[in-house]
């Protein structure tokens, strides 16, 4: 869901989102920047302005799907991180199929398996899901706090900061879910 990142331009790369797989999640984790993947993937789908205004939603698939709204991706990089004794969580970067446009992918620690191929799709969000947002109220809206720079307003030759992350994809879930569904 689009939640902030309103600049003079209002481009989709400065957009934040809020997300998660239900609507918890969407209030937990914070709020960030589209990676490259999913920015060009919005405008091959003609999503763009839709994602700007409100939000989308990502369908990822391991099954090879032929269908063209599905996109496919392709694993270029794994790591295996150790950041407890026990936890072997993998992340991965996936290449659209015919670019260069990437996203990043983690694992569960208790899953080992990252496919080399995934198949994706982005869509509007549906009717029930578009409600509850906006009866939410704060997710829509940008945070009132929210550092404004020179690079909001005006182009100027220098670079500017880099302080939101991108949006990292959760892992996939260890059964089938709903939004609305408590994890």
């Amino acid at each position: 869901m689009r939640s902030g990142g309103y600049t003079k331009n209002d481009e989709l790369e400065d957009a934040l989102f809020a997300f998660g797989r239900n609507y918890n999640e969407v209030k937990e984790f914070p709020r960030c920047r589209l990676p490259t993947g999913i920015v060009n993937l919005l405008r091959r789908s003609e999503l763009d302005k839709v994602a700007l205004e409100t939000g989308f939603s990502i369908e990822i698939s391991l099954k090879r799907k032929t269908q063209r709204e599905w996109c496919r991706f392709e694993q270029i990089l794994s790591v295996k991180a150790k950041s407890h004794p026990y936890d072997y969580s993998q992340r991965a970067i996936f290449s659209i199929f015919d670019g260069f446009d990437t996203f990043e992918l983690g694992t569960n620690p208790w899953s080992e398996f990252m496919p080399s191929q995934l198949w994706i799709k982005l869509s509007s969000l549906n009717d029930q899901t578009l409600a509850w947002v906006l009866s939410e109220g704060k997710i829509l809206s940008g945070d009132i706090n929210e550092q404004k720079t020179l690079h909001d307003f005006y182009e100027i030759e220098i670079s500017g900061p880099k302080s939101i992350e991108y949006l990292r994809l959760p892992p996939p879930p260890d059964r089938p879910y709903n939004f609305f569904d408590d994890f």
